[in-house]
């Protein structure tokens, strides 16, 4: 019952004798030198003092670059104004060494001060330490210089809104502040000025964290408002430490490489761009085809995964049973340019500028004259061939869909900020209308079915309802086996009756999208959905 008390006492008794000896040291060094405005040279000490870095907001001012405050306590170490902020002192060590030189210093505490002649309290924000929340996005500053992503896309305002203070003593021969002499603080800066994404920092967490289940660890997930194309999330892994940089240059993941902007072979989500174009040019929903396991066109051969067929079906029949075959069929009724037009108003084959230097790939599209070669527009009406998109694309086609037929230019950039609270100006959504509002409905309804009707698929979330498409897409890759390395895709909206976001999930090299995307998908929706975002 004796031991808690007596360790209290030993512990006041370390403190105070560390106070005293710190205090004594103070007493010796006033001692030594006494300051004299008579006696002594005066001259000049300046501190130039750094609080904040221009910031990153999320759509509701939530700082993505920069962590918690800091209180920073510039000092002139009289015993009274260290005898002030003992206690309050992050790192004692520290300060007893800069007491050694007698002149004014800067120190970080772990609770406010009061302002007084000897000290000055000055607030600001720190860097948070290692990967950022959507680390391709942002970007870094290396040695203080913009070098990537938004850090350089928006150099000139981030750094106009970094602040500092200048802190200006005048002092003795010997480095001490002379007794009532001149000094003086000028802030710089905007405290709190920087730029306002679309992202949305509990969203974009959600996604990152889904992405850490994926095998293999590459790959990217992509979350986008369908009325506004605003980007809520844009993860993409693996991702490289800004503040360990040389260690991610020589990894053979390609921690630097976004793969939510990158291009790739995009599968079987693209029968939604082909279903699109059908009901575009006028092919009913219910269009009959007989799958008996394989097709022919001019000559050359391609396979049902079902090799003994899927039997008759409908289109939405044929997207729920992902059945090449019926796509491949539906595509000889359908003329170049309605395939490529419809591809190209659902964003395919075009770059997206989210900022100046930050671009997602424009993949490739073939052009009309490449799909008059029938074999060439087959193996795209399936998302094969020489077809190429990006996770941003796919979601932008998604949310396309899910918005009755509007098209949004995918945007990240909301506006900038002088205050940290208010928007100086809103970019407005770039929009059009790419389907008709019925194309999309019977698209939409393909989409449910795909996911409720489906006995195997994992992307069925448990707390709401979602519409989506899976794939599992050809690269042309083999490992050491012989077994083709392919990309596993989903892509889907939710929730079903009024459709608030598009998601899209991508596995480099994952294999089959209902076994290494799906399960992310479901995961990011069903958290979206829990904390009601």
């Amino acid at each position: 019952m004796q031991k808690q008390p007596i360790r209290l006492i030993l512990m006041a008794a370390i403190l105070l004798l560390f106070m005293g000896g710190m205090m004594v040291q103070l007493f010796s060094i006033m001692h030594k030198t006494k300051v004299t405005e008579v006696s002594v040279k005066q001259g000049q000490y300046h501190l130039h003092i750094p609080l904040s870095a221009g910031m990153i907001y999320d759509s509701d001012f939530v700082p993505l670059n920069q962590s918690e405050e800091e209180i920073l306590a510039v000092v002139n170490p009289t015993p009274q104004a260290m005898a002030s902020i003992f206690t309050k002192l992050r790192d004692r060590d520290a300060v007893n060494a800069q007491l050694q030189e007698r002149s004014p210093f800067v120190c970080e505490l772990n609770e406010d001060a009061r302002s007084t002649a000897d000290l000055y309290i000055l607030h600001g924000r720190r860097k948070k330490k290692g990967i950022l929340p959507a680390q391709h996005l942002l970007g870094y500053r290396q040695n203080g210089v913009p070098t990537a992503g938004l850090e350089l896309a928006f150099a000139d305002w981030l750094t106009a809104c970094d602040t500092f203070a200048d802190v200006t003593f005048t002092v003795s021969g010997v480095g001490e502040v002379l007794a009532g002499a001149e000094q003086s603080m000028i802030c710089s800066g905007q405290s709190g000025g920087g730029i306002v994404t679309t992202l949305n920092a509990d969203i974009q967490q959600i996604a990152e964290n889904a992405l850490q289940q994926i095998s293999p660890a590459a790959g990217a997930a992509v979350v986008m408002e369908c009325s506004t194309g605003n980007i809520a999330a844009c993860a993409s892994t693996p991702v490289y430490d800004p503040d360990a940089l040389a260690g991610s240059l020589d990894r053979d993941d390609a921690p630097f490489l976004n793969r939510a902007l990158s291009a790739y072979s995009v599968g079987s989500v693209f029968k939604l761009v082909t279903a699109s174009a059908a009901l575009e040019s006028g092919i009913p929903v219910k269009h009959m085809y007989k799958c008996t396991g394989e097709i022919s066109v001019y000559g050359q051969r391609f396979r049902c995964h079902q090799r003994s067929g899927h039997g008759l079906m409908d289109m939405q029949q044929a997207m729920l049973n992902s059945c090449n075959p019926y796509f491949i069929s539906l595509s000889t009724f359908l003329t170049p340019e309605a395939m490529h037009d419809t591809a190209a108003a659902l964003g395919f084959g075009t770059e997206t500028i989210l900022a100046n230097g930050l671009v997602s790939a424009s993949g490739y599209l073939p052009d009309t004259k490449e799909l008059q070669v029938e074999a060439e527009k087959a193996n795209m009406s399936f998302g094969q061939g020489k077809l190429l998109a990006t996770p941003l694309q796919v979601t932008a086609m998604t949310a396309c869909i899910a918005n009755k037929g509007i098209y949004s230019k995918p945007k990240l950039f909301r506006g900038l900020t002088a205050d940290g609270k208010t928007l100086l100006a809103d970019q407005p959504a770039e929009q059009y209308r790419a389907l008709s509002e019925k194309t999309a409905a019977y698209v939409r309804r393909m989409m449910v079915t795909a996911i409720e009707k489906s006995e195997t698929t994992k992307a069925k979330p448990e707390n709401t309802r979602a519409g989506g498409k899976t794939s599992t897409a050809q690269t042309g890759r083999f490992d050491a086996d012989g077994n083709e390395l392919n990309h596993a895709w989903i892509t889907g909206f939710f929730p079903v009756n009024n459709p608030k976001y598009a998601v899209t999930v991508f596995v480099e090299y994952g294999g089959y999208g209902n076994q290494a995307a799906a399960p992310v998908f479901r995961r990011i929706i069903e958290q979206i959905t829990d904390k009601q975002l």
